[in-house]
């Protein structure tokens, strides 16, 4: 797998996880563990892309979609 796919690919979790958090803050409260989870695997995610990927153009893809 090339750089460009894995980057991708990372970009797919991170929106899925953006979801996934934003759902569970409307159904569980924004102060709830589950979020508090969520939002930990997502800064985590986030991490891994700003550390391997720091090209503005793939922030600006993330923020954007």
């Amino acid at each position: 797998m090339n750089r460009i796919s894995l980057e991708l690919l990372l970009l797919k979790r991170i929106t899925r996880m953006r979801k996934k958090l934003i759902e569970t803050a409307n159904n569980t409260g924004l102060d709830s563990m589950q979020t508090l989870k969520c939002s930990q695997d997502l800064d985590k995610l986030i991490n891994i892309q700003m550390k391997y990927f720091p090209n503005k153009e793939s922030r600006v893809f993330f923020i954007a979609s």
